[in-house]
């Protein structure tokens, strides 16, 4: 879990330092992959927690949602429709749910 955490800080400040430009036109795609990767690494905090951490599991779990949120927002772009507002609000209510977990684990674990 150090691992996770020190990579995300790291991330954090190699993104806040590099100058990447980008079009926004993949804005989008861009926050759509952003959000899946971080409801994947809760995902993984939450299955290592409980001792069901694997690395096929978690290779599919990215897998399967970059793939579902790239294409809504895909579909979403070619259609003039919002539909990856549908993918927004899938990760982040995912993403909320295993942060409740963790949460509720780390607290029964302190007891």
């Amino acid at each position: 879990m150090i691992y996770v955490i020190a990579g995300v800080v790291l991330g954090i400040i190699a993104g806040m330092n590099l100058n990447l430009i980008y079009s926004p036109e993949y804005a989008v795609y861009i926050s759509l992959g952003i959000l899946a990767i971080i409801n994947v690494i809760f995902n993984m905090i939450n299955d290592n927690i409980k001792g069901e951490l694997t690395l096929i599991k978690s290779i599919a779990y990215l897998a399967c949602d970059l793939f579902f949120g790239l294409l809504l927002g895909y579909v979403g772009e070619q259609l003039g429709l919002p539909i990856y507002l549908a993918a927004v609000f899938a990760f982040g209510n995912n993403i909320y749910k295993n942060l409740r977990n963790i949460i509720n684990i780390m607290l029964e674990k302190r007891k």
